[in-house]
């Protein structure tokens, strides 16, 4: 039997962990490894984690000051010797059977075993996440053909073809070893299940998808705050996760068109938040190829521009150093009042073409770069 190492990352996880430890050390399934990673816990989970490893000789525990659940991740497998490896959440938990049923996919040496994650709201109210693939086996000329062309992104559907959760698959420790040191120095939060998964399956040569529901996820309150929503560096780890995939996947299967449309679904989400207007949004800003922070020329002032001006002010992403359009007069009648003459081009970093049209923003990029703007720094995406 081929031994599975588990690697919990935590976190003052203090009333979730007994019951996440418990079911992993109590599966039907006996021959693992154990890894709890306390991250910094300020709580009593190093205390029950302590407790544990004096209980069972599978568990091993790391303490390490709070670095982050990527290298607790990354440590944590470190530490594993076996061949295999997963991830559990500190606040969620296993089905008993869960590497019982696994174990089959081991002994035939799949390089990646993903199975279904059930969304735990309460007693009450759970359903499970459904798989967007057929179950079955998926060589590597499969996952080529079937996974990859909507692995990240499919744009019809408007989600991710490949749940990137980290703690419903079981994967070669090597793999998830080399995916997690290349994805380690990254600061992020959102997006850390994403930054080792989809790169990884670039080098697994079979995949196993199967119709199990067999890995607890506990969904917050709706009145909890999701953390990196309270982040005011949102966009730029966004914005480095984004350019870490488009170093790590490369040009093939459209990965940069479907790594454009998962950040722009990122940004909508972090949008949510506002309520009101925000899912109505007809228009992102390209927040994508801007950093935060630049001064910005917006070009065009009709439903594109009045969309820009609207998500910038509204997040404080820039300084709108102008907002001009050729019809500038018509637009202050209709009381858009901030809008300006072109000539109003002086400082900035970034000019902006709010034009839903591609062959008039091609024109206005044309007359922008005769009038000395560089075209570098002008940018149109709609």
């Amino acid at each position: 039997m081929k031994k599975i190492g588990v690697v919990v990352p935590i976190f003052n996880a203090e009333p979730y962990l007994e019951t996440c430890v418990k079911s992993i050390l109590d599966q039907t399934y006996t021959n693992l490894e154990v890894v709890l990673v306390d991250d910094g816990s300020n709580d009593r989970s190093g205390e029950i984690c302590h407790q544990f490893e004096k209980k069972d000789s599978r568990v091993h525990v790391i303490r390490q000051s709070n670095q982050g659940k990527l290298l607790a991740r990354y440590h944590g497998i470190k530490a594993l010797k076996s061949e295999y490896a997963t991830f559990v959440d500190a606040d969620d938990w296993l089905d008993i059977n869960a590497y019982e049923k696994i174990k089959l996919y081991c002994e035939e040496d799949i390089d990646v075993i993903s199975y279904q994650i059930i969304r735990y709201f309460n007693e009450d109210y759970s359903f499970v996440s459904n798989n967007y693939y057929s179950s079955g086996k998926y060589m590597q000329g499969d996952i080529r053909e079937h996974i990859f062309p909507t692995m990240i992104w499919d744009n019809v559907k408007k989600r991710c073809g490949l749940d990137p959760s980290l703690a419903n698959k079981v994967v070669k420790r090597d793999l998830l070893l080399k995916s997690l040191h290349n994805a380690k120095h990254l600061n992020i939060s959102y997006g850390d299940d994403v930054a080792v998964t989809y790169p990884l399956m670039l080098y697994a040569r079979t995949l196993m998808i199967i119709d199990e529901s067999l890995y607890y996820h506990r969904k917050r309150n709706e009145n909890e705050t999701v953390p990196y929503f309270a982040d005011r560096n949102y966009y730029r780890k966004l914005s480095e996760l984004y350019d870490y995939l488009i170093q790590a996947m490369g040009e093939e299967y459209q990965f940069t068109k479907q790594l454009d449309y998962f950040y722009e679904s990122s940004v909508k989400l972090y949008l949510k938040k506002y309520g009101d207007k925000a899912e109505q949004l007809s228009y992102l800003f390209p927040f994508h190829k801007i950093p935060k922070g630049k001064r910005i020329v917006l070009y065009g002032a009709s439903k594109v521009g009045q969309t820009y001006y609207e998500q910038i002010k509204r997040i404080r992403y820039g300084e709108i150093t102008a907002w001009i359009d050729r019809a500038y007069a018509s637009y202050e009648k209709l009381g858009v009042k901030a809008v300006e003459s072109i000539q109003k081009i002086e400082e900035y970093d970034y000019v902006v073409i709010a034009i839903k049209a591609f062959d008039t923003a091609e024109k206005v990029k044309r007359d922008l770069i005769g009038m000395g703007v560089e075209e570098e720094k002008i940018v149109w995406s709609v």
